[in-house]
């Protein structure tokens, strides 16, 4: 991947107007970049982290975190969990709109260690499932811990 291709995509996304890859196809194939598809965007996309999320405007567009690094619990993640709530065989996270794929990140990142099995993350709602080995009740309470 070339620079000059990794920066306009990156300029491109920071506008926060492209809602779906084939836009951010057609925006690089308009700067001259040749070679654009689909699956090459999906690529770049998850490499670079990107979510979608809601813009000013309220429509859903692809974003860049501010951090391509791994979110950690002293960013203001913590601001963007509305609720933690259980069942006995899930944890649900609700969260202000557009932020539950960035807050499902983190909790992949705690991983297993911490009796996390994994995540489904939507637009506003994250479903965590723990462990075998990790009670529900006590991952929830060190879930709630983090937000």
């Amino acid at each position: 991947m070339t620079e000059n291709l990794t920066r306009a995509f990156k300029e491109l996304l920071n506008q926060e107007r492209f809602g779906s890859q084939s836009e951010i196809v057609d925006a690089l194939k308009k700067q001259g970049f040749t070679g654009i598809n689909q699956s090459k965007i999906s690529r770049m996309l998850s490499k670079f982290g990107a979510v979608r999320t809601r813009n000013t405007k309220m429509e859903m567009v692809y974003c860049l975190p501010n951090e391509l690094s791994v979110p950690n619990t002293s960013s203001p993640l913590k601001n963007l969990v509305l609720d933690v709530d259980h069942n006995a065989m899930l944890i649900i996270i609700k969260t202000t709109p557009g932020a539950a794929q960035l807050i499902a990140r983190l909790l992949d990142s705690i991983g297993k260690s911490e009796g996390i099995l994994g995540t489904i993350a939507g637009d506003d709602t994250i479903f965590v499932t723990p462990t075998n080995d990790k009670p529900i009740d006590e991952l929830l309470q060190n879930i709630q811990r983090l937000f």
